[in-house]
């Protein structure tokens, strides 16, 4: 019997290779974050699918509220040695109830529930997300386009994922800007400024992924 994919999430060899990707990113994300916090309301952040929480590392570290969470509860203890407050949280639940409070902001990035391609999981994952916010709080997703996907058929489009939430009556949107034309492994500390401002200006040409600001509505 060979296991799934889902069954290789919460393996251990799941949290080396995150671990590597993440490390990977770091440079990058330390800009990106850097450039994105324009756009988190004052008050506390939830990052759902966090994996080995990095990006809730990277706000931990500039003063940022900040609770990092994973369905996998290898992850979550990873996370939690990093010294970030991390918590088991799946997505397409109760947020609210599993987390213990509301937030100012919800950071996912490739989070699974909002990317596959599953109408009702994204429709029950938005409502959880929506609950969990507080009044005009708001969800900040970053995802990757599919194109270069093994199965692209098996999720949605960053387009179609952003016109389903703007559909769903249940967010508004505050922006939705396309991100990265550099290859992550090009960002090194002496260019990673200038590879910053790149990814954000030459953007239109042919970004690899979509960053959806939405607000809560009521």
């Amino acid at each position: 019997m060979t296991g799934t994919a889902d069954d290789h999430y919460f393996s251990e060899r799941a949290l080396r290779d995150w671990t590597v990707i993440a490390e990977k990113h770091r440079l990058r994300d330390e800009c990106f974050l850097r450039a994105l916090a324009k756009y988190f309301r004052p008050g506390p952040i939830l990052e759902i699918g966090a994996a080995t929480g990095h990006l809730s590392e990277i706000l931990k570290q500039r003063g940022h509220d900040v609770t990092a969470s994973d369905v996998s509860p290898r992850f979550v203890a990873a996370i939690a040695a990093r010294g970030v407050p991390a918590k088991i949280v799946d997505a397409t639940g109760d947020i609210h109830l599993q987390a213990g409070r509301r937030f100012a902001n919800v950071l996912a990035q490739n989070v699974i529930p909002l990317i596959r391609r599953n109408r009702d999981t994204l429709f029950a994952t938005l409502k959880s997300i929506h609950a969990a916010l507080e009044p005009s709080g708001r969800l900040i997703c970053i995802n990757a386009r599919t194109a270069r996907c093994q199965t692209p058929e098996a999720f949605f489009h960053p387009r179609e994922q952003a016109d389903i939430m703007r559909s769903a009556g249940l967010f508004r949107v505050v922006r939705i800007f396309p991100h990265q034309v550099v290859p992550t492994g090009w960002y090194k500390p002496w260019n990673a400024a200038l590879f910053n401002l790149a990814d954000f200006h030459l953007a239109r040409i042919a970004a690899v992924r979509l960053v959806s600001v939405m607000e809560k509505i009521g």
